[in-house]
């Protein structure tokens, strides 16, 4: 009876034999920066830019107290700056522009205003606010000084 008890812990411990763990890929070697499971995925390739480009001017200054500025430029003609400021809600209050090169060749320029107030951008290439939408703004404005909700 021991003999038996025995031979089916041997045989059930056989039978439970860890299967050995499958070896892991290696990660892949970002390059400049670039998130290499992003690199791999559909939405890379579909874009009609990418190449990567070398960053040709970095500018970073962080006070640690909230304030901070920076400025950068790419060898394909993006640029980025912004200067942010500790806001009084406590948000960041930043200024900044951003451009890049269309492949028309034409350059894309984006000012933009993040602060208590929301986000505002300004540029050629941001149409006006349509007629239609500016009465529906005022319509809201009008009924929320009233008093009136819309829930």
């Amino acid at each position: 009876m021991k003999f038996v008890l025995v031979l089916s812990a041997i045989l059930a411990m056989v039978a439970a034999e860890a299967e050995p763990e499958p070896e892991a890929k290696p990660e892949p070697e970002p390059q400049f920066g670039i998130n290499p499971y992003y690199r791999n995925s559909p939405y890379f390739y579909n874009r009609p830019y990418n190449h990567f480009a070398r960053t040709i001017h970095d500018y970073r200054q962080n006070n640690n107290r909230g304030a901070f500025d920076y400025d950068f430029r790419t060898e394909n003609g993006i640029s980025a700056a912004a200067s942010g400021r500790p806001g009084l809600r406590g948000q960041s209050n930043i200024a900044g522009t951003y451009s890049y090169q269309h492949p028309e060749g034409n350059v894309a320029r984006v000012d933009y205003v993040a602060d208590e107030f929301g986000y505002r951008a300004r540029s050629p290439l941001i149409p006006p606010i349509p007629a239609h939408s500016l009465q529906q703004i005022r319509k809201a404005e009008y009924e929320r000084a009233r008093g009136i909700r819309w829930y």
